[in-house]
């Protein structure tokens, strides 16, 4: 039986399909001085792709930057503050027989920011305190000077775009490569025990009149309109005894637990429960995501919304002083170097410089509640603080601690009820990847989701990968044969849907154009052009992509091939490999196969991840991992213009003649 690791992935998996183009390559180049391929990113995926990994491999280790990924049930975490810790053991056997024997990798946690910043830049790792040994957050695998690919929640920016094509990647690496790889819905988080009574020891659970389950685990089902979740993240509901939680729990019966009115009567009409929202501290393209949707549902600025619009950093008026210059706004540099939030960013954030930062004076460090000596004096977003101001975020780093803040309880972080202070009470709710919530094999465990309300088809849905997939809906890539409706190339006729058009292909910064496959842009913006998606009409309401981050020019050498890894790892995700294990058992779906149930489910949807629409499976998988022969207008075939990933070496099928005289990456 194949055994599994907790930690980054050192993937393996074997693949006839490779065996075709690659066959003298059973391992990954030597890459900072091992054979295995090298990854950062988004943490809100960081656990699935470790299975995703091992089910490629078997031996799969995540380090995880200022993120707790440790399973268990315990209310607060152990990590050490800047310090790696292991990820969720697996729960999803693939096979006996590892897919690509050989094939290893590895992947870091360390945000989407981080993600895109190390894409654009391959080969400067070693000066980036994250990838080397001895700094603030030491890169467990040893120290690297770059990664071969990256995930993010977020689109790369025209930018970056500027800064990859004027340097190493673009010399190196040849043309950008970026398209989604998962449909990921963005749960709003909750503990189920929202208080204890240390005199009777009675845990307290939120009254759900309408529990709900993910593929036969219960994952939670707290109802809340657009109007209530509106109103809780921009700081206008602010306890969960307010009426409108009472509303969308039926009408007539609130959240409380029945022995906290029995123990303590009164005490829910007078203190209720305190809501302490959780969000991110580092650059995160779940904040994106989580922006983006409020942005788009919670009615304009000048109606009282704090979100303007989606971005990597929450609402953060950087205009206002901080305590430094004599202001009021917090800055958490000392927490996170790269952080969006401090003066010295110039990273786009949630408010547009329009409305108030809506985070408060402290960041959870994984085990605590710390305020950093540079915001001491400031608001915080802790009730019981004489300087609380509710609706403030407490902030976290990446999506394994935004968990553990959200469940942990005991002295020092939880509330003591002023009607009775033998009851403590949690209260904290917040935003992260669904692949965090109970039932998911990657879960680290006590974490349920809202069932958020469609507000255009009235259903409740909870984040599950059926629920995102509906969101999606028929969104074709670009480019894509309209009338087929399955991916096949076109560019006969112009894909009018407007998305931005890069610098480095003659665009100018704020006026779109027509997509076309060629421009990395297009792969993320027809996801949102004109599509709803940001509030869509069916589905989760929450949801968005995670996207891959890649280079068409890999270095091969005489360890092995990274183009041969890269492919046969994308491979399997688009469902264009057909591999037997041991037992002659087909593996093919085994990622992403859609189930009725737990045990019919492949790994993304068991996770609460959707996979890509088929459509999408076909396009990708035609444009970036093979030489494809679908007809062009412009180059003869849709391999004509160069998109694919090759070796450095020729080594490819049909070898991609932008890779010549390239080093790789």
């Amino acid at each position: 039986m194949k055994r599994f690791k907790n930690a980054l992935f050192a993937a393996t998996v074997a693949t006839s399909a490779l065996a075709a183009s690659f066959a003298q390559a059973q391992t990954s180049a030597n890459n900072d001085g091992e054979t295995a391929v090298h990854g950062t990113g988004a943490t809100s995926i960081q656990g699935v792709l470790v299975q995703e990994l091992n089910c490629v491999g078997g031996y799969s280790n995540l380090g995880a930057i200022g993120t707790s990924t440790t399973a268990g049930t315990s209310s607060a975490s152990v990590e050490p503050t800047n310090l790696f810790s292991p990820a969720p053991a697996s729960a999803f056997n693939c096979a006996t027989t590892d897919l690509f024997p050989g094939f290893g990798g590895r992947y870091i946690g360390s945000g989407s920011g981080t993600g895109r910043s190390s894409w654009v830049a391959p080969g400067t790792l070693t000066s980036t305190a994250p990838f080397v040994i001895g700094t603030a957050n030491p890169n467990p695998f040893g120290t690297w000077s770059k990664a071969q690919f990256a995930f993010a929640d977020s689109s790369v920016t025209d930018g970056d775009l500027t800064s990859y094509t004027g340097g190493a990647a673009q010399t190196n690496g040849g043309a950008p490569i970026m398209f989604p790889k998962f449909v990921l819905p963005v749960a709003v988080a909750y503990s189920p025990i929202y208080g204890h009574n240390d005199t009777t020891g009675s845990d307290y659970t939120f009254n759900i009149q309408f529990p709900q389950n993910i593929l036969g685990t219960a994952a939670g089902g707290l109802r809340m309109s657009q109007s209530t979740l509106c109103g809780v993240f921009n700081g206008n509901i602010t306890n969960f005894n307010n009426a409108a939680f009472t509303a969308d729990n039926g009408g007539t019966v609130s959240l409380m637990d029945t022995d906290d009115n029995a123990e303590a009567p009164g005490r829910w009409a007078t203190d209720g429960v305190p809501i302490r929202l959780v969000g991110r501290l580092d650059r995160s393209g779940t904040t994106d995501i989580f922006t983006r949707a409020l942005a788009a549902q919670c009615g304009t600025v000048a109606s009282g919304n704090h979100y303007a619009q989606n971005a990597e950093t929450l609402p953060y008026k950087r205009s206002d002083l901080d305590k430094a210059s004599g202001g009021l706004r917090p800055v958490f540099q000392t927490a996170r170097a790269d952080t969006g939030l401090q003066t010295a960013s110039s990273q786009p954030e949630a408010g547009n410089g329009l409305t108030n930062t809506m985070v408060g004076a402290e960041y959870w460090s994984g085990s605590a509640i710390v305020t950093p000596s540079t915001n001491t004096g400031l608001a915080s977003s802790q009730p019981g603080n004489p300087l609380y101001q509710p609706g403030l975020f407490l902030v976290a780093d990446g999506s394994g601690r935004v968990a553990s803040a959200i469940k942990a309880t005991g002295s020092g972080i939880d509330y003591a009820s002023p009607f009775n202070t033998n009851v403590k009470l949690n209260g904290k709710i917040g935003y992260i990847g669904a692949d965090f919530i109970d039932g998911s094999p990657s879960a680290p465990g006590g974490l349920k989701a809202a069932a958020l309300q469609n507000n255009t088809s009235g259903a409740w849905p909870m984040p599950s990968a059926a629920n995102a997939t509906a969101a999606f809906g028929t969104i074709l890539p670009p480019q894509s044969d309209a009338t087929a409706a399955d991916g096949t190339f076109n560019d006969a006729v112009a894909d009018t849907r407007q998305v931005r058009i890069p610098t480095y292909q003659g665009g100018t910064p704020g006026v779109t154009g027509n997509a076309k496959r060629t421009n990395p842009l297009a792969w993320y913006d027809v996801i949102y052009a004109g599509t709803g998606l940001q509030n869509p009409s069916a589905g989760y309401p929450i949801t968005g992509t995670t996207q891959f981050l890649g280079y068409t020019c890999y270095t091969v050498d005489a360890s092995g091939s990274n183009a041969a890894g890269m492919i046969n790892f994308l491979d399997f995700n688009t469902d264009y490999v057909s591999t037997t294990d041991s037992t002659g058992t087909d593996r093919k779906g085994a990622f992403t196969r859609v189930g009725a149930a737990f045990n019919s489910s492949g790994l993304l949807i068991r996770s609460n991840i959707g996979a890509l629409p088929d459509s999408w499976k076909h396009a990708v998988r035609q444009t970036f991992l093979v030489n494809s022969g679908e007809a062009s207008s412009v180059n003869t075939t849709l391999g004509g213009y160069n998109l694919y990933l090759a070796g450095t070496d020729g080594s490819t099928t049909s070898a991609n003649s932008t890779c010549t005289g390239k080093a790789g990456i």
